[in-house]
């Protein structure tokens, strides 16, 4: 066996090399700003929601797919929705409010019947929603400003 000298030169290289793999990548992020009906090629997206009437539905679920759902401004006068697609596929899992200093307050997906995600009048810019899928259920979690800013229903 031999020896193999290696140059400053590639040793830079291999050190650049490594720390741009390394980067943190952006998020793909998109606005939307109309009903829109997700797709599986949509999955790892997080989607800023505009304040008026936007009605999302999440697409028919596998295994893996999430998105992330924040709104992008308070509410003006509609709610926005998120809803699973089709019948038998529910959402389970809870959203936290934060109640200032009064403490907290959590909102319940029940996984049996509730399908639909509403951002509410309370809803303020910076709600989020959180759908990762096993398959048959969108497992959610999320946080919001306001009591009920984010509720679960049929």
């Amino acid at each position: 066996m031999g020896t193999k000298r290696v140059g400053w030169a590639r040793i830079k290289s291999l050190i650049n090399e490594n720390a741009n793999g390394l980067r943190f990548q952006n998020q793909n992020v998109e606005t939307v700003t109309a009903d829109k009906t997700l797709v599986a090629d949509d999955s790892g997206k997080t989607f800023l929601i505009n304040q008026n009437g936007i009605d999302v539905t999440l697409p028919t679920p596998t295994a893996g797919m999430n998105f992330k759902f924040v709104m992008a401004q308070d509410y003006a006068t509609a709610v926005c929705t998120v809803t699973a697609a089709g019948s038998g596929y529910f959402m389970a899992g809870n959203v936290t409010s934060l109640l200032g200093v009064t403490g907290t307050s959590t909102m319940h997906a029940n996984g049996s019947s509730n399908e639909v995600a509403t951002f509410a009048a309370a809803s303020l810019a910076g709600d989020w929603l959180s759908c990762v899928s096993n398959g048959t259920l969108w497992f959610v979690q999320g946080a919001c400003s306001a009591s009920a800013a984010i509720a679960f229903s049929d």
